[in-house]
């Protein structure tokens, strides 16, 4: 802002002093004119006539040509002065020379240059006044603001109490406050519900487990119900735990084999398949650690691998496990192209994007062509 306002200047001072040498040397050109085209000679002071290119001074007649057209120029003589000369057609093919002496007249252009610096001059320490007042409000603002941003950033930290005297910052610090306020009653409340629904779930589902376990040791007759009923147990148990770490305050250091994990799942969800047709394969270089508990990993890539298999009807479904990611395709319908009221993801990948987010994790899922879906986790190594 300050260049642009210098330069401004600058250049509002340059068209001003040219315009002023060029107003010179036309009301110079208008009176030489004036007085050579008057029928009768006049008495301007400073103006000579001479008649014929003879009678000019030879230092003004080397620097117009005998057979100069008839018009006014001006002509700068070095040491014998600066002159306008108007040229006219005299009797017998003759030339009538008008000089017009205007050395002494032209000394107002020194003046002019003053005034103009000085002009200049006083419209920089305008500006520089300008500049050093703006910084002064910048700093008394910006400094309050600063603080602001460093309080936010700053996860704990106590609300600045200097406000710098400005209405408006304090204004936008109350009201930081109050959202800060009402975004910690709501994380409040929706972990008071994801810990007391996890609590309320846990005693039957404790009963429930019992149960299974004792039924394991004499198993019943009807093995397909009980296979049935031992896996939603199981898929509860996770769903429970998943809610579970929601509404835990902290994160926990824990890591686990994912491809460990990975053949678990397969294991357990494997009998979803729409037909027997479907491969289910898992490729990984090597063992990887990755940085989350182990039944976290079993909620977030057990609801995916379900939302794969409820989708592909033929094909291949493939594990990719990397170094800081775990990558899900599948050769099914695609993501977002089922028919309208037929997808059903339920709580399953809303609880996957709230784990992820809650552990760091990036969550992305893109449609392939012309069919299939890549479901990717990812996390900083």
């Amino acid at each position: 802002m300050g260049l642009s306002a210098a330069f401004a200047l600058v250049l509002m001072g340059g068209f001003f002093t040219l315009f002023s040498y060029d107003l010179e040397d036309v009301i110079f050109s208008r009176i030489v004119a004036a007085e050579a085209d008057r029928s009768e000679p006049g008495h301007v002071p400073g103006i000579t006539r001479y008649d014929g290119h003879s009678a000019l001074p030879p230092w003004l007649a080397e620097r117009l040509r005998p057979d100069a057209p008839p018009r006014e120029y001006e002509v700068p003589a070095g040491s014998h002065g600066h002159f306008h000369v108007a040229v006219r057609p005299g009797a017998g093919g003759e030339r009538r020379y008008f000089a017009f002496d205007v050395t002494r007249l032209t000394s107002t252009t020194d003046n002019l240059k003053r005034t103009a610096g000085l002009l200049l001059t006083s419209a920089l320490l305008a500006l520089l006044a300008a500049a050093l007042l703006a910084r002064l409000v910048a700093r008394r603002l910006g400094r309050p603001l600063e603080r602001m941003v460093e309080w936010i950033r700053a996860e704990g930290a106590p609300p600045p109490d200097d406000d710098g005297g400005v209405s408006e910052v304090r204004a936008l610090r109350d009201a930081l406050l109050a959202r800060d306020a009402r975004i910690q009653e709501q994380l409040e409340r929706e972990r008071r519900f994801n810990r007391d629904a996890s609590h309320e779930l846990r005693t039957p589902l404790a009963v429930a487990q019992g149960a299974v376990e004792i039924l394991e040791l004499d198993p019943p007759r009807d093995a397909e119900t009980f296979e049935r009923l031992r896996r939603a147990v199981s898929q509860m148990g996770l769903l429970t735990e998943g809610i579970l770490w929601l509404a835990r305050e902290r994160r926990s250091d824990e890591r686990c084999d994912l491809h460990r994990v990975s053949r678990e799942l397969l294991g357990l969800y494997g009998h979803l398949r729409r037909s027997e047709g479907i491969e289910l394969t898992i490729e990984s270089a090597g063992e990887v650690q990755a940085p989350v508990p182990a039944s976290v990993a079993r909620v977030m890539m057990g609801n995916l691998l379900k939302n794969a298999l409820a989708y592909t009807d033929e094909g291949r479904i493939v594990i990719t496990i990397e170094p800081s990611a775990w990558i899900l395709t599948d050769t099914g319908i695609g993501f977002g192209r089922a028919e309208p009221g037929s997808e059903s993801h339920g709580i399953g990948l809303s609880l996957v994007e709230r784990l992820a987010q809650r552990f760091g994790w990036t969550l992305s899922i893109h449609a392939l062509e012309p069919r299939g879906t890549r479901v990717r986790l990812s996390w900083r190594g």
